[in-house]
């Protein structure tokens, strides 16, 4: 059979680093095919190229069988390939439906209708069991999970042959990870070949037809569902059996509060806010905030990080209550966070890996915010090695880097700051299995050092695995916190809003 689409041979070098070496790839019309690999094996980059977003240094690509090559993404699409990227590539000063007016009408028209582009867009949304909300909404106030929507809507315009999926479900519920899989059901059984990155092998054994395993830019591994359950993956992308999360050591029995929240209300223009929410969170402890994304999460991440202050009710921290918002304070009270959008709020993109790293005023040294540069050096060289962060060098401008990379640095640079709360906010999204288990453990360590960690996250499963004690937000309410063991049927009951409180 001839693949629908074909990657021979395709090598991409940046400086002296080789991203790809001679990678061959085939996909086939009415499959899932799924692509492992650690944070940096090369996955997203060649799929890129698969896209015509990475010009190959060598290399070839045919679809049908025909050499094919692509100046850019919109000769990909005139071939019939769709990808869903990772990292957003929507315009945020534009509106939901402007978004999609850019990938769903007509190639030529130079004047966009809205009434075409909502009705398509409705059309494909439901074809894809996805809720957009309110087309007018600018894109940049939507949370993460919303504007991951809009771009699957997007990869589904014209006629889609090959859909590439670069970790589609980091930001989506349990509920809605199972939409989009009985969309990719539909898709295989129409024909159509779906490329799947993920780092959730779960994933993989439940949807994928055939398996390629990358590291360090090679091919290392061609399997199947039926050939490799969820340890034998792990070995092939790591190189070594990872077991399953550890025992959650529970927070000694007179541990102080290092959060309490008391009925506070945050108000939002373009999203749910924070309805008389109340929380006590103990040192030792990860209390986990689960819920569909969208009902608050960012409203909470903003006010602990200074952004937004309450409009009633108060926060303490450490036992004392907060009087002034904003994210000096907070830094300076200890509290560090993993901001759910990565390159948006956690990294400046254009500058060093070394600059980001030091982005933190704890972190800067004697000199305040005078920057020292050799302490700033050897502190991210620090994180670089402590969480095998794969970049060209410390002067190497963060944009050049793996999302996951740009994650494991974020996370680095939270940790090094020895916080008494961390906020994390999908802390292990896009990381491999070995980077998310270093994650975890440099987080134990600041739990026997006395941290409270909320941990808000849109994986369940993570949740579940990692929590104590666990409170879902459902628009904008918080419901009273469960205990371990953890009642699968009542947390159900709480994020679709049935026993909010």
């Amino acid at each position: 059979m001839t693949p629908v689409l074909a990657l021979r041979g395709i090598t991409k070098r940046y400086g002296g680093v080789a991203a790809l070496d001679g990678v061959d790839l085939d996909v086939r019309a009415g499959e899932v095919h799924a692509l492992l690999g650690e944070n940096g094996a090369g996955k997203s980059t060649l799929m890129n190229v698969a896209y015509g977003l990475v010009a190959p240094d060598a290399g070839a690509i045919a679809v049908d069988g025909r050499p094919r090559r692509f100046a850019n993404a919109l000769d990909a699409r005139r071939a019939g390939i769709g990808m869903v990227h990772q990292e957003f590539a929507l315009v945020d000063a534009l509106s939901v439906a402007e978004n999609l007016a850019l990938a769903l009408s007509p190639p030529g028209e130079w004047r966009w209708r809205r009434a075409r582009v909502a009705a398509a867009a409705a059309r494909l949304a439901a074809r894809a069991g996805l809720e957009l909300g309110d087309l007018d909404a600018p894109v940049g106030g939507l949370p993460v999970g919303l504007r991951q929507r809009i771009e699957i809507v997007k990869a589904l315009a014209g006629e889609t042959r090959v859909l590439i999926l670069d970790e589609p479900t980091a930001v989506l519920t349990p509920a809605e990870s199972a939409q989009l899989f009985a969309v990719l059901d539909r898709l295989r059984g129409d024909g159509a070949a779906v490329v799947f990155i993920t780092h959730k092998l779960s994933e993989v054994t439940a949807l994928a037809d055939r398996v390629t395993v990358m590291r360090r830019g090679r091919v290392v591994a061609r399997t199947t569902r039926g050939e490799a359950d969820e340890a034998e993956l792990a070995r092939l992308m790591v190189g070594a059996l990872l077991l399953g999360a550890a025992a959650v050591p529970a927070p000694a029995p007179d541990a102080g509060l290092q959060l309490q929240l008391e009925a506070v209300r945050v108000t939002r223009s373009q999203s749910v806010g924070l309805d008389g929410v109340s929380l006590a969170l103990h040192a030792g402890e990860i209390l986990g905030i689960a819920g569909v994304d969208g009902n608050g999460q960012d409203a909470l991440f903003e006010l602990l990080t200074g952004l937004c202050p309450p409009l009633h009710g108060t926060v303490w921290l450490g036992g004392a209550p907060l009087r002034h918002f904003d994210p000096a304070t907070l830094i300076d009270a200890g509290v560090a966070c993993i901001p759910p959008d990565r390159l948006r709020q956690g990294v400046v993109a254009a500058m060093s890996v070394r600059e980001n790293a030091a982005l933190n005023r704890r972190l800067l040294g004697a000199g305040g915010w005078r920057v020292l540069p050799a302490a700033q050096r050897a502190a991210a060289q620090t994180m670089v090695d402590a969480y095998a962060i794969k970049a060209d060098g410390l002067d190497t401008p963060v944009r050049g880097l793996s999302g996951g990379n740009v994650q494991k640095l974020i996370v680095a640079r939270a940790l090094a700051t020895a916080p008494r709360l961390l906020v994390a906010v999908n802390p292990t999204r896009g990381l491999d299995i070995a980077a998310a288990e270093a994650v975890w453990a440099a987080v134990g360590k600041a739990l026997e050092r006395g941290a409270g960690v909320l941990l808000v996250s849109t994986d369940l499963d993570e949740i579940v695995a990692r929590a104590h004690r666990v409170a879902v937000l459902y628009r904008g309410r918080l419901s009273a916190p469960l205990a371990r063991p953890f009642p699968v049927e009542r947390l159900a009951a709480l994020l679709a809003g049935r026993e909010a409180a």
